[in-house]
């Protein structure tokens, strides 16, 4: 009698339902397929942004780039008209073009002076634009 008593105080065991057994590992198999897969989706997503980025940052620069060139050559056509007229005025061409060198060393060392306020800063300023406009226009979105 007391060995049925302690046999009722003990808990059955239970035991372990087969199909449970198959599903845990397909349970963690899945998530792990799915936790793969996420971040594979993000690491081509974050590919495809920086490549965007590359893209308009690129397209900035070259853009940039032709309007210098332009820029260059209007800037060399005026001076050249210049060198022109402020010869006819002192009546000797070679003082007329000194004059407009003398011009342009002039400018030359401001810019060196100033590059970092002028130049520099406003070429990093748009640069870092283009590479965050998508970020901000993202923000104002949302």
């Amino acid at each position: 009698m007391l060995l049925r008593m302690k046999n009722l105080k003990q808990k059955p065991k239970r035991r372990q339902n087969p199909e449970a057994m198959k599903e845990k590992p397909t349970v963690i198999t899945e998530l792990r397929q799915l936790i793969t897969e996420y971040f594979d989706a993000r690491l081509k997503l974050i590919k495809l942004e920086t490549f965007e980025k590359i893209a308009k940052v690129t397209a900035v620069l070259f853009s940039s780039l032709v309007v210098a060139l332009l820029a260059f050559f209007l800037l060399f056509f005026l001076s050249m008209s210049l060198g022109f007229y402020l010869g006819k005025v002192f009546e000797s061409m070679a003082l007329g073009f000194l004059a407009v060198t003398g011009l342009y060393l002039i400018l030359f060392v401001l810019v060196l002076f100033m590059k970092k306020d002028l130049m520099e800063k406003f070429l990093i300023e748009r640069i870092i634009g283009e590479l965050t406009k998508k970020e901000d226009e993202d923000e104002h979105a949302g």
